[in-house]
């Protein structure tokens, strides 16, 4: 039986972490590492963390929790989870989502019977304050994701070039050594972690396949976004395809597709500096 590292990744999550807890603990794999990685939680994120293993020790393989001084950002938070890692392969999952008892079975079955496909399973929107609420939005780019996973590899890394294709809580699971050999996380794009890891994976030549059931349950907020929080998802978006998807658009001979983005994030940046 091969060890999964499931690494819990939380900011201000004191009020939903325990059913995160919750769903790893009733998981049907047996040998499963939890680790929770806290960025510096303002709340009693890990208080209530640490009361959770203290109730429940022995209740997996290995249970661990990782803190910080200061806040950092979601890829430095993971990749602190990630030096504690012992497990042949990593499964993410945020402090406020949850993952079905048969989760972790199902991910690695996929990944033994499909070596050098990542897995995308199928996830269920929901909001314990609204439950009867409908993000049509949402889940529209969810049904589009998993028609992305049922592409060829060439055609699914020509889309992810063009644009995030991928909802990251239904995939996040990768071997570790995949992982490693990329080294982890890029923490220069503060503002998320999952567009750049895929964009490494694919051109890699690995490639993402379905695994058509619902394996996460992803917690839908009513808070909005704010102005300031999209300039800086913006910022970060500009600064990933100057640094790294222009150049693979032209390896993979989209250098027309490279061009006309170049264009529009030089409009975005020239907006910004008020040339």
């Amino acid at each position: 039986m091969k060890l999964v590292s499931v690494i819990v990744f939380t900011y201000r999550s004191e009020e939903t972490i325990i059913e995160t807890l919750e769903s790893i603990k009733k998981q049907t794999y047996p040998d499963i590492e939890l680790i929770v990685t806290d960025d510096c939680s303002p709340d009693n994120t890990v208080g209530v963390v640490q009361k959770w293993i203290a109730e429940n020790e022995g209740a997996l393989t290995a249970i661990k929790l990782v803190t910080s001084d200061k806040n950092t950002g979601l890829p430095a938070n993971i990749n602190r989870g990630l030096k504690t890692a012992e497990g042949v392969y990593y499964k993410g999952i945020a402090g406020d989502d949850c993952m079905t008892e048969d989760a972790i079975e199902s991910y690695v079955r996929f990944c033994e019977e499909h070596p050098g496909v990542f897995p995308i399973a199928k996830v269920r929107l929901f909001n314990d304050k609204k439950p009867n609420a409908v993000y049509k939005d949402v889940q529209g780019y969810c049904d589009r994701c998993y028609e992305f996973a049922q592409k060829d590899y060439k055609e699914q890394y020509q889309m992810l070039l063009i644009q995030n294709r991928i909802v990251a809580p239904s995939a996040t699971f990768y071997p570790m050594d995949f992982v490693r050999k990329v080294g982890g996380y890029d923490e220069c794009y503060r503002w998320f972690e999952d567009y750049p890891m895929n964009l490494k994976a694919m051109h890699a030549g690995y490639r993402f396949g379905l695994l058509d059931k619902c394996l996460v349950w992803y917690r839908m907020s009513d808070k909005s976004v704010t102005a300031s929080s999209m300039a800086k998802l913006k910022k970060t978006e500009m600064k990933l395809f100057f640094k790294r998807k222009f150049w693979y658009m032209f390896q993979n001979g989209m250098g027309w597709e490279a061009v006309k983005q170049c264009k529009s994030w030089v409009k975005v940046a020239l907006k910004r500096t008020g040339a």
